[in-house]
């Protein structure tokens, strides 16, 4: 992957773990997860900012749910190129659990 990362390729915390379904309240990196280094995120800016039109009560530092509506419309809201490209590699691993989960969430830092 280009932008994100398994749990075992992380150097650090400074991450946003995009966490399978519904967060269970206790569980950090999980090994399902993919993380989303910061700096990589500051770079894609229109990533975060499509996030925060979708979703205005999104929390950097805290807990989002994204339903696949909202992730959609996410992916419409995003222009610049190397945001989407980013989206895309997320979208990549949230085809594989949509069947199964209704929602992922992101945590932040």
């Amino acid at each position: 992957m280009k932008y994100f990362v398994y749990d075992h390729e992380r150097k650090g915390s400074n991450y946003y773990e995009f966490y399978k379904g519904k967060w269970d309240g206790n569980t950090f990196w999980h090994p399902e997860s993919i993380s989303l280094e910061d700096d990589i995120l500051f770079e894609c800016s229109d990533f975060e900012d499509a996030i925060i039109s979708v979703i205005p009560t999104y929390a950097p530092f805290g807990v989002t749910e994204i339903n696949k509506k909202q992730w959609t419309e996410i992916g419409h809201q995003i222009t610049d190129a190397e945001s989407k490209e980013l989206y895309e590699e997320a979208s990549l691993w949230l085809n594989t659990i949509w069947d199964e989960y209704r929602c992922f969430t992101i945590l932040g830092l």
